[in-house]
Protein backbone atom coordinates (compact mmCIF):
# COMPACT_ATOMS: atom_id res chain seq x y z
CA UNK A 1 0.00 0.00 0.00
CA UNK A 2 1.36 3.38 -0.98
CA UNK A 3 1.19 6.21 1.55
CA UNK A 4 -0.26 9.47 0.28
CA UNK A 5 2.10 12.27 -0.68
CA UNK A 6 0.51 14.61 1.90
CA UNK A 7 1.81 12.37 4.72
CA UNK A 8 5.41 12.82 3.57
CA UNK A 9 4.91 16.56 3.12
CA UNK A 10 3.60 16.86 6.69
CA UNK A 11 6.59 14.89 8.03
CA UNK A 12 8.98 17.11 6.07
CA UNK A 13 7.36 20.29 7.45
CA UNK A 14 7.56 18.97 11.02
CA UNK A 15 11.23 18.04 10.59
CA UNK A 16 11.97 21.46 9.07
CA UNK A 17 10.28 23.36 11.91
CA UNK A 18 11.98 21.24 14.59
CA UNK A 19 15.43 21.76 13.08
CA UNK A 20 14.78 25.50 12.72
CA UNK A 21 13.88 25.76 16.42
CA UNK A 22 16.98 23.75 17.39
CA UNK A 23 19.25 26.03 15.34
CA UNK A 24 17.59 29.14 16.81
CA UNK A 25 18.20 27.89 20.37
CA UNK A 26 21.84 27.04 19.64
CA UNK A 27 22.40 30.47 18.08
CA UNK A 28 20.88 32.22 21.12
CA UNK A 29 23.07 30.17 23.50
CA UNK A 30 26.19 31.05 21.50
CA UNK A 31 25.21 34.73 21.50
CA UNK A 32 24.68 34.67 25.28
CA UNK A 33 28.03 32.98 25.83
CA UNK A 34 29.79 35.62 23.70
CA UNK A 35 28.01 38.59 25.32
CA UNK A 36 29.70 40.63 28.04
CA UNK A 37 28.26 40.75 31.55
CA UNK A 38 26.22 43.95 31.94
CA UNK A 39 25.06 45.64 35.11
CA UNK A 40 22.04 47.97 35.11
CA UNK A 41 20.17 49.97 37.73
CA UNK A 42 16.57 48.75 37.47
CA UNK A 43 13.20 48.55 39.14
CA UNK A 44 11.24 45.28 39.20
CA UNK A 45 8.15 46.16 37.16
CA UNK A 46 6.27 42.84 37.28
CA UNK A 47 6.61 39.15 38.11
CA UNK A 48 4.81 36.13 36.67
CA UNK A 49 4.65 32.49 37.76
CA UNK A 50 2.89 29.96 35.52
CA UNK A 51 2.81 26.22 34.76
CA UNK A 52 5.32 25.06 32.16
CA UNK A 53 3.48 24.11 28.95
CA UNK A 54 4.99 20.65 28.60
CA UNK A 55 1.87 18.53 28.98
CA UNK A 56 -1.12 17.75 26.83
CA UNK A 57 -4.57 18.90 27.91
CA UNK A 58 -5.64 15.48 29.25
CA UNK A 59 -2.49 15.18 31.31
CA UNK A 60 -3.17 18.55 32.93
CA UNK A 61 -6.30 17.28 34.69
CA UNK A 62 -4.60 15.54 37.63
CA UNK A 63 -1.13 16.82 38.39
CA UNK A 64 -0.04 16.78 42.04
CA UNK A 65 3.24 18.65 41.50
CA UNK A 66 3.49 20.76 38.39
CA UNK A 67 6.66 22.29 36.98
CA UNK A 68 6.48 26.07 37.10
CA UNK A 69 8.20 28.78 35.06
CA UNK A 70 9.15 32.16 36.45
CA UNK A 71 9.51 35.49 34.63
CA UNK A 72 10.23 39.01 35.76
CA UNK A 73 10.14 42.34 33.94
CA UNK A 74 12.74 44.92 34.85
CA UNK A 75 12.59 48.61 33.94
CA UNK A 76 15.98 50.35 33.67
CA UNK A 77 16.07 53.57 35.69
CA UNK A 78 18.06 55.41 33.02
CA UNK A 79 16.20 55.00 29.74
CA UNK A 80 15.90 51.86 27.59
CA UNK A 81 12.91 49.57 27.34
CA UNK A 82 11.70 46.88 29.70
CA UNK A 83 13.75 43.70 30.05
CA UNK A 84 11.92 40.37 30.38
CA UNK A 85 13.96 37.53 31.87
CA UNK A 86 13.30 33.91 32.83
CA UNK A 87 14.39 33.14 36.40
CA UNK A 88 14.95 30.12 38.63
CA UNK A 89 12.48 29.61 41.50
CA UNK A 90 14.90 30.78 44.22
CA UNK A 91 15.77 33.98 42.36
CA UNK A 92 12.10 34.66 41.57
CA UNK A 93 10.97 34.37 45.19
CA UNK A 94 13.86 36.55 46.43
CA UNK A 95 12.77 39.48 44.22
CA UNK A 96 9.94 41.80 45.26
CA UNK A 97 7.81 43.74 42.81
CA UNK A 98 8.72 47.44 42.93
CA UNK A 99 12.20 46.77 44.35
CA UNK A 100 15.08 48.80 42.95
CA UNK A 101 18.57 47.50 42.59
CA UNK A 102 21.35 46.27 40.38
CA UNK A 103 20.54 43.72 37.67
CA UNK A 104 23.37 41.65 36.22
CA UNK A 105 22.76 39.94 32.86
CA UNK A 106 24.80 38.18 30.21
CA UNK A 107 23.00 38.55 26.89
CA UNK A 108 19.45 37.43 27.66
CA UNK A 109 20.52 35.34 30.68
CA UNK A 110 19.71 36.43 34.22
CA UNK A 111 22.80 36.36 36.45
CA UNK A 112 21.77 38.21 39.63
CA UNK A 113 19.63 40.96 41.14
CA UNK A 114 20.97 42.84 44.15
CA UNK A 115 18.38 45.10 45.79
CA UNK A 116 19.46 48.57 46.92
CA UNK A 117 20.12 48.77 50.63
CA UNK A 118 17.98 51.21 52.49
CA UNK A 119 20.12 53.37 54.72
CA UNK A 120 18.76 53.78 58.22
CA UNK A 121 19.87 56.62 60.50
Amino acid sequence: MKLPLIFFIVLAVIALLASRQFIKQRREEALNDASPVRTLQVEVKAKREFPAPNRRSRQREVIPVEEMRYEAWFQPLYGAGDIKLTLQADDYHAIDKGARGELTVKGTRFIAFTPDRLETP
